[in-house]
């Protein structure tokens, strides 16, 4: 049958569309199964592609500013050490690891237990290379580089380490540094610092390192990576550049603190011939303006221990493992932190506060018996408070009362302040003897810049209700407690740098100085310091005592020592006095009933331009004359040059 005209051209064009429609939808069946298949079935296997192609922030370990003393002396610096370091982010999985420390462990002869450890700190940040060995030799490193596919995460470089050029000198003031804690990012210290600080990063643990952290870190260098696989940077973008921390230059005098801490060793290796002597330190300070030039504290501990990370075993040899024997813990700033009664080195406390609230003259007399009982009418709760001699001295003005160190006389000064200031009898209830106390600088920290100053104790009856549980004060407030505080006993307790500082008040004229370590923050940039920050000690208080009471009080104590019946006479025979006057005064403290005592001396020289003030302190070591005084003694031959070839030019007995 024939075909009408049109009709096969017409058969074409729909085959062809529908040809076409088909290949459409295969393309889009296609597409779309694709898409399918990448987001269902292969989603987690390009996950894990993405994350081998992937971003890391990188930030450096800038090196911290030096720490010097006054004259420029580095105290502490940098050294760059040759470490090992593992990026934990490229090694993951506990069979990789134990494979690449049991590489390492061959190589380096480092256990692979420790370096573990160091691995593992979760307080070391998971973007930032952790070291796992410090100072390897060079063949080591090279034997390491040379098989580099081996151990994968794994870099040799370079890492800023503190150094002490001095060992173990000044250490407790110095500080050390190690990364930061949990605790530390916690605290008010830490918070707000620019640029913030973050896990991992090394900081100052105690001393001038904690408390000055923030200007000696300085800034880290900040970089965002691109790595592949196979841990290659792809990509480098700089977001902040390295600077390194500013210098700090201590008011420390290197030479002084040398000589303060050999007299201390020296001294306690004497005085542990008869006594336990345990402990001891020295203050040494400028009374003109609170600077401090000398810290020495004994036990005391080496830093460089510290420097690149420490051993439970190591830091337990530091000492103080428990709080109830702190004796041998080296890691304790006695300087400001042994906290003891003061004995008779505080009678000029004593004898500032009666004279500048008028309770006496300068002039007066005070009988010196060898006991008294207070109150003076006897009957119940009347005490006998005994002399440290029973020598009848009869009447005897201020200065003869500090030479002889007569304690009948301040128990005098103190039952007079008790009965006008305390709530016994007619008294006011003022304190004001407390309130001169707290002025003078005790009670209270110093204000020296350093942390974990210890405050002392000035008793009062707000104290004793405070501490009434604890078994103080189980009568309330007793007069009996005014007088033997006179001399420096009883509940009151006070450390070294507050003895030094009120002493300084006593040679300056008046003026209580808030002690200052930091003297001047300097930046180096190229070869040129730029000073950032001066530091200046600040005036605290202004004691109110005339020109004619502190000279009296200043009188007494220069015949502590020069007098022939001082206390210190005995420790400073053949000591130049005519060329270099000192004045002080010793003080035995009773460590409650154990039958020990705390020796003391606190002096200041010259005694007619006075420029040093010296604290000394040693625990269970007998009388303040018999050890105390002799290293104070030491020390002052070491600020003025004095050794024993100079000395015997000077035609002086050193036998003494």
């Amino acid at each position: 049958m024939a075909q009408r005209p049109g009709t096969l051209g017409v058969d074409r064009v729909t085959l062809r569309l529908a040809v076409l429609g088909v290949l459409i939808v295969a393309a889009f069946v296609g597409l779309f199964s694709r898409l399918w298949f990448l987001q269902v079935l292969a989603s987690e296997q390009y996950e894990e592609l993405a994350r081998e192609n992937r971003v890391r922030t990188v930030q450096s370990e800038p090196p911290r500013g030096q720490i010097l003393d006054r004259n420029g002396t580095a105290l502490v610096r940098n050294r760059l050490s040759l470490a090992v370091t593992i990026d934990r982010q490229v090694v993951q999985g506990r069979a990789l690891t134990s494979k690449v420390l049991r590489r390492l462990e061959k190589i380096l002869e480092v256990p692979a237990r420790l370096m573990r450890i160091r691995l593992n700190d979760a307080t070391v940040s998971p973007y930032k290379p952790v070291v796992v060995a410090t100072d390897i030799t060079i063949e080591q490193a090279n034997a390491i580089r040379e098989r580099q596919n081996r151990f994968p995460g794994v870099t040799v470089q370079k890492v800023p380490l503190r150094t002490y050029p001095f060992g173990p000198m000044a250490a407790v003031t110095l500080g050390y540094v190690g990364e930061i804690s949990d605790e530390n990012l916690k605290s008010e210290h830490f918070k707000g610092a620019k640029p913030p600080y973050a896990p991992g990063d090394i900081v100052g643990k105690a001393g001038i390192e904690y408390f000055y952290d923030r200007l000696l870190r300085g800034t880290p260098q900040l970089d965002r990576m691109i790595v592949n696989s196979a841990g290659d940077v792809v990509e480098t973008h700089p977001v902040r550049d390295e600077n390194p921390g500013d210098d700090l230059y201590l008011s420390l005098d290197a030479g002084i603190q040398k000589v303060a801490e050999e007299a201390l060793a020296a001294g306690l290796a004497a005085a542990r011939s008869e006594f336990n002597a345990p402990a001891a330190a020295a203050v040494v300070m400028d009374p003109t303006n609170g600077e401090v030039l000398a810290l020495a504290s004994n036990p005391t501990y080496d830093p460089e221990m510290l420097a690149d990370g420490i051993s439970f075993k190591e830091f337990d040899s530091l000492g103080g493992r428990t709080p109830d024997d702190p004796d041998d813990d080296a890691l304790l700033n006695r300087a400001i932190q042994a906290q003891r009664a003061p004995g008779s080195t505080f009678k000029v406390v004593t004898a500032g506060a009666a004279l500048g609230h008028d309770i006496i003259d300068p002039y007066v007399r005070l009988e010196c018996p060898g006991s008294a009982v207070y109150p003076p009418e006897g009957g119940p709760g009347s005490v006998l408070f005994r002399n440290w001699t029973s020598t009848y001295f009869g009447f005897i003005d201020l200065p003869t009362s500090l030479e002889i160190s007569c304690d009948t006389f301040y128990y005098e000064l103190g039952w007079r302040m008790e009965e006008a200031w305390g709530p016994y009898n007619e008294g006011d209830r003022s304190e004001r003897f407390q309130k001169y106390m707290r002025m003078a600088g005790f009670g209270h920290e110093t204000g020296i810049d350093l942390p974990n100053e210890a405050d002392g104790v000035v008793p009062d009856v707000a104290w004793c209700k405070r501490n009434e549980d604890l078994g103080y004060c189980p009568e309330g407030w007793l007069p009996g407690y005014t007088v033997n505080m006179a001399i420096g006993q009883g509940a009151l307790v006070v450390t070294p740098i507050q003895m030094a500082v009120t002493y300084s008040a006593i040679a300056n004229g008046g003026t209580v100085w808030e002690p200052r370590l930091a003297l001047k923050l300097v930046r180096n940039d190229e070869d040129e310091e730029e000073v950032v920050r001066e530091f200046r000690a600040r005036s605290a208080a202004r004691l109110p005592l005339d020109p004619t009471e502190i000279a009296m009080i200043r009188e007494g104590l220069e015949r502590v020592v020069s007098g022939s019946e001082g206390t210190a006479r005995g420790a400073f025979a053949g000591f130049p006095l005519d060329l270099y006057p000192i004045a002080g005064k010793t003080g035995t403290a009773e460590r409650g009933e154990t039958g020990l005592n705390d020796s003391w001396f606190v002096s200041y020289g010259p005694s007619d331009d006075p420029r040093y003030v010296v604290s000394v302190y040693v625990e269970e070591a007998g009388h303040g004359g018999e050890t105390a005084a002799p290293i104070a003694r030491q020390i002052w031959e070491g600020i003025f040059g004095l050794d024993k070839v100079t000395l015997v030019r000077l035609g002086q007995d050193f036998s003494g």
